[in-house]
């Protein structure tokens, strides 16, 4: 007997975890018993049977049906019996699985509805049983399907707490042989559900490696490997970010020091700057008390001005009036008219007689007034009909007031000469203080970047140096600590990898014969571990892996296939399921498994339909208590009549057929077309028995049940 042994101390006490003997560890895969589904609306059943209930007998069981049927709703059903509300979320994308944790997650709201989110009522009242043997161990598991809450869970007749976490789980693990419930979910999601969406495990090395862990080491060595690779992937992320923070101090450090040695000329050309600073913003308070002080000279002088205006048109508009007037004065009383034409003559220069604009007889008027004539005829009003004092003191009073408007032209022009230098001053000072303004802006951001290049004091740049120090030594220490993890694990595989290599040539005799049976050309598979790094730093590690080798139209011997587009769809199905049927028949403790194939025909030529039967069969013998589960929709060709024919005997053929024709809602297709369905069926049936006659009953989809759909 060969072992390895490494240890970690936990707490006080020494961990001491050993591979097991030669021999091989061995899994106790489940082994369905039967499953029934109530109240679910997809499933309505019949009249006399309502629900869904199976019994799946040693050997192949065959749900039947047609798109929409819900053949992989069933599946799903039993798939999430076995691991509750939880699953890996790793192994829910195409990610490596080398390097993934397998740590399970509740799943979320969405997931753990993905039942009642197919029927209208929510899957309320829903529920679903499956009894299952786990080695000699018998358990019920039963779920709510509306979120898969667990509402009764018994071993052995003896009911247990229905607690996922803390007793299904555990209870699951133990009796499986499998060091944790991940595992488990490992093993059934690629191992014993062959799901649509599945890995190509002989062309994944990193899902191999997983697999091959959890199937042919002890739980306890299992445990061992997968909790010190997880410890070196998170030493490394560690080591990783450490190196990396070091790096940037290091790039900061060398940055301060370059400062240092620019510091002599930083300070002088900072000094300078300040001082030209200084001056600058000195000026420019001095000057913005200035710019205060000449805006409001500027307002004064704008005032000043405004008022003169003011009183210049007041003067001027009087000395109109006075004018008007004295042409009053000069006319008789009763020629309001002629008056009012002369008025407007005098006063805007416009004869409204005939509408033209004639300043010369304005010019005229004035001089007729002025020397007292009449301003129609020129004569002399000297006479006994002129009102003479009248005449005299508007003349006087025109006089007076054109006196009035010619002293007020003088206060003008100096108001506008000084608004004329108020404004002149204002916009120079304006100017400049924009000048400075632009100076002192331009100068600030030099200075501040002046002064982030000023280098630290020495005592600074010393608590960098000695931080860096620091940080160097932790990324040391951490580097020769996952070396050493890393050599301790790489050592402990080794002996792991010589522990499986012993049973590895008994896995590929069972593939041989698996895959022989559908393949006529030679394919052998091959005992090839692969090295991988575990996280981004360190030396590659030997795992264990297999990889295939084929002949083909080109290769007279066998060669590698080193991916699964280097062969055909249908081979590369085919050899994919001969791998893991492998697997299962070795691993396997008592000899019996499930497993679930979902739509094995889609991708199989005519001719090795017969081929595709016997291989499938042979692993569903029911001398070995192994349980097959297939689902495939209602077709013509030959692989349901023929799988069905090598699976069981005559007579019991057909009670292996989960009709979901009579199980399930109908879907619209069912409806319209139940005629050629039923014709279909009955040419199959008469293919599985063709010496014995079958009611019609039994060869044509029966009438559902009112389905809650």
């Amino acid at each position: 007997m060969e072992e390895a042994t490494i240890s970690r101390v936990a707490g006080s006490q020494a961990e001491i975890r050993c591979v097991g003997q030669s021999g091989g560890w061995m899994i106790n895969f489940p082994v369905f018993e039967d499953l029934e589904v109530h109240d679910f609306g997809l499933y309505p059943g019949t009249a006399s049977k309502p629900g869904l209930s199976v019994v799946f007998k040693p050997g192949l069981t065959l749900v039947l049906g047609a798109n929409g049927l819900g053949k992989t709703t069933l599946i799903s059903i039993i798939f999430r019996l076995l691991t509750g509300p939880f699953d890996i979320p790793a192994l829910m994308s195409r990610a490596d699985l080398g390097n993934a944790s397998l740590k399970i997650a509740g799943l979320s709201a969405g997931g753990k509805a993905i039942f009642a989110q197919r029927v209208t009522d929510g899957a309320r009242g829903s529920t679903a049983r499956l009894t299952f043997k786990i080695g000699q161990d018998e358990l019920v598991v039963e779920r709510r399907l509306r979120d898969l809450a667990l509402t009764s869970f018994t071993v052995n007749g003896t009911a247990k707490k229905t607690d996922d976490l803390m007793v299904f789980q555990p209870t699951i693990a133990k009796m499986a042989g499998v060091w944790s419930f991940g595992d488990w979910i490992l093993l059934l999601r690629h191992m014993i559900f062959y799901f649509e969406d599945r890995r190509e495990l002989v062309w994944d090395s990193s899902a191999q490696r997983q697999l091959l862990r959890t199937l042919l080491l002890p739980p306890a060595v299992a445990q061992a490997w997968t909790e010190d690779e997880r410890a070196i992937l998170e030493l490394d992320s560690r080591m990783r970010n450490l190196r990396f923070a070091a790096y940037r101090e290091e790039q900061a450090l060398t940055e301060v020091e370059t400062k240092a040695r620019r510091g002599t000329d930083v300070r002088q050309e900072l000094k300078t700057l300040e001082a030209l600073q200084t001056t600058d913003v000195a000026r420019r308070e001095k000057l913005d008390s200035t710019f205060v002080e000449l805006d409001s000279r500027r307002q004064h002088a704008r005032l000043r001005l405004l008022k003169a205006q003011q009183e210049r048109e007041s003067r001027y508009r009087e000395f109109e009036r006075a004018k008007l007037r004295a042409v009053e004065a000069r006319f008789p009383k009763k020629s309001d008219t002629a008056r009012y034409i002369l008025e407007q003559l005098f006063a805007e220069a416009n004869c409204l007689v005939c509408g033209n604009h004639v300043p010369h007889a304005a010019a005229l008027l004035e001089q007729r007034i002025a020397a007292n004539d009449c301003v129609i005829c020129g004569s002399d009003l000297s006479g006994p009909n002129t009102d003479v004092p009248a005449a005299k003191m508007a003349d006087s009073r025109a006089k007076k007031v054109q006196t009035s408007l010619e002293a007020i032209e003088p206060e003008l022009s100096e108001a506008e000469q000084q608004l004329t230098s108020s404004e002149t001053e204002f916009d120079k000072a304006r100017f400049e203080l924009a000048e400075l303004d632009a100076k002192i802006g331009e100068r600030t951001a030099r200075i501040d970047l002046l002064i982030q290049r000023l280098p630290p004091s020495e005592q600074d740049i010393h608590k960098q140096r000695s931080e860096l120090a620091s940080m160097r030594s932790r990324v040391e220490a951490l580097t020769k600590e996952l070396t050493d993890k890393r050599t301790s694990f790489s050592e402990f595989v080794d002996a792991q990898n010589r522990a499986m290599a012993r049973q590895s040539a008994a896995i590929m005799a069972a593939f041989s014969g698996f895959a022989g049976g559908f393949l006529l050309e030679t394919v052998n598979l091959v005992w090839a571990p692969q090295r991988a790094r575990i996280g981004q730093t360190g030396e590659p590690i030997e795992f264990p892996a297999f990889e295939l080798d084929m002949t083909g139209t080109n290769f007279p011997t066998a060669v590698r296939r080193t991916g699964p587009e280097h062969v055909s769809e249908s081979q590369r199905e085919f050899i994919d399921l001969a791998f893991r049927m492998a697997l299962m028949q070795v691993a396997s403790a008592n000899g019996s498994s499930s497993l679930v194939i979902d739509a094995p025909e889609s991708s199989l030529d005519a001719v090795f339909v017969t081929r595709a039967a016997d291989v499938l069969a042979r692993y569903g013998d029911s001398a070995h208590g192994n349980r097959l589960v297939t689902t495939s929709n209602l077709v013509e060709g030959e692989l349901i009549p023929e799988l069905l024919k090598r699976s069981a005997p005559s007579g019991d053929r057909v009670p292996r057929v989960i009709d979901l024709f009579t199980i399930a809602a109908p879907t619209a297709a069912i409806r319209q077309l139940g005629h050629e369905y039923t014709r279909i069926m009955k040419a199959l049936l008469a293919k599985v028995e063709p010496h014995k006659k079958r009611a019609a009953t039994r060869a044509a989809p029966a009438k559902p049940r009112r389905s809650k759909l």
